[in-house]
This record gives structure tokens, sequence and C-alpha cells, in this order.
């Protein structure tokens, strides 16, 4: 496993146990996250709080990281499925996801994130 898919796991188990200070550690300078919808962030904990309104929790299975390695950065793709509970308490799983990092010098500095997860969700209101 390279040095940048050790760092992606490591980041998205802190991130799947809300251990945000694990997961600053990880960040690069100028780290953003784009998610599904054009949403950005700067930081997961932001991500973390858009979430809550979606959301009460969801937990990502990985089944495979690809890596590619340029001059200045690895891009690191994460792939598998979420499971979780809505707001309403509801439950749903196999909402497939890609994940895209770029790390560079051993730190995130790009995510951007896919998911089929408007598909499932519950009709709003």
């Amino acid at each position: 496993m390279s040095d940048a898919v050790t760092t992606v796991k490591t980041f998205l188990d802190a991130l799947g146990r809300r251990d945000m200070e694990a997961v600053d550690v990880l960040l690069g300078p100028g780290f953003r996250m784009t998610v599904s919808g054009g949403h950005v962030f700067t930081s997961p904990a932001e991500f973390a709080a858009f979430s809550k309104g979606r959301h009460k929790g969801a937990k990502k299975t990985t089944d495979r990281y690809d890596a590619i390695s340029s001059d200045d950065c690895t891009i690191v793709y994460a792939m598998g499925s979420m499971a979780g509970t809505w707001n309403d308490d509801t439950t749903f799983d196999g909402v497939r996801y890609i994940d895209r990092f770029e790390v560079a010098h051993g730190k995130i500095v790009d995510m951007r994130v896919w998911s089929d997860m408007s598909e499932f969700r519950p009709d709003e209101e």
C-alpha cells in the first residue's frame, strides 16, 4: 500500500470515528472538499455540520483504493458503499460512493466526493 493510500485510509477511519483532531493532522494547507451538488467546504467539520441536516449518520465501507502518482501529488480514489440512518429514522444501505483525494507531501489537499445519496434520500416535505 502506498503512503498516499495509507494517508487516505487513516483519514477515512478517523472521519468515521468523528475524530476531528486526527483528521485535521492529515490536511494540507488550503484543503478543499467538494461534494455532490457542488457544495464546497474548507474542513471536514464544516461538512459534518452540513450533513446533520441530511442524515443522522453514515458509515462507509471501502472496497478498493486506486492510486495514480504524478510529479507534485498522488491521486487516490476510494470506492465503496455507505449505510446509515436518515433524520426520520429510516435506514439506507448500498449507497455507492467514490472519493477522490489529492495527497501532496503526505497531506490531503483536495477531496471530491460523488455518491448516489440523492437516489436514496426520502422525499422532503
